[in-house]
């Protein structure tokens, strides 16, 4: 699906999404956790960004309100169609846009913050840094403390949380983009070997046998 074929309209969708690989089901699968029993093919703008989250990708503030602006339902202001979100979210992902950085570069960033090499970091401090130039909103800063805090000590042991948050990742998006590149690739390179055979073949049985020896 190219892009020009990406539409912001949901006049001639159909009512539900029709999956074709599994990058496609994860993202569905995601963004069904926050649609209505009154409409699943719906969710309010304001959650766009926990879907995407959910999913496994990291956009920054300001990718983030340029991809809400890609997606956003032009007859239903404030609210996505997973009929739109789905293709232009399977096609950031296949380019890895927003992607997460791995627990060796999110254990470097946290040495960075930890001046004084303690290991930890106070509840407040975390605070303020989730604030500022992130994409989180206050419920997802309060869910992250939630899970780093550790009341024995009352702080952040920050390399803990980091293997806390790699492990819960079920299925990485990016993998499945990778698995499907090495796929294509091995299936490119097995024509090409099928190609070259017969190219070969062809060159052979056009040899003049009278001038074979």
């Amino acid at each position: 699906m190219t892009e020009d074929n990406i539409t912001n309209s949901s006049e001639s969708v159909i009512s539900t999404f029709e999956i074709k690989n599994d990058l496609q089901k994860m993202i569905v699968d995601a963004f069904s956790l926050f649609t209505s029993a009154d409409n699943i093919n719906i969710i309010p703008i304001t959650d766009l960004g926990k879907v995407i989250r959910h999913i496994g990708c990291v956009p920054t503030e300001e990718e983030l309100i340029e991809f809400t602006s890609l997606v956003e339902n032009q007859n239903e202001p404030n609210t996505i169609n997973i009929n739109v979100f789905v293709p232009h979210m399977e096609k950031q992902i296949r380019v890895f846009r927003y992607k997460p950085g791995t627990a060796d570069e999110l254990l470097q960033a946290f040495h960075t913050l930890d001046t004084e090499s303690k290991g930890s970091l106070s509840v407040d401090f975390m605070q303020q840094v989730l604030r500022e130039g992130d994409s989180l909103d206050p419920d997802d800063i309060t869910e992250a403390i939630k899970t780093a805090y550790d009341p024995d000590f009352q702080c952040i042991h920050y390399d803990i949380w980091i293997h806390k948050l790699m492990g819960k990742t079920k299925t990485d998006p990016y993998a499945l983009v990778t698995k499907d590149l090495v796929s294509t690739n091995r299936a490119r390179a097995a024509e090409d070997g099928e190609l070259n055979r017969l190219l070969l073949s062809s060159e052979n049985n056009d040899i003049d046998p009278a001038v074979q020896y």
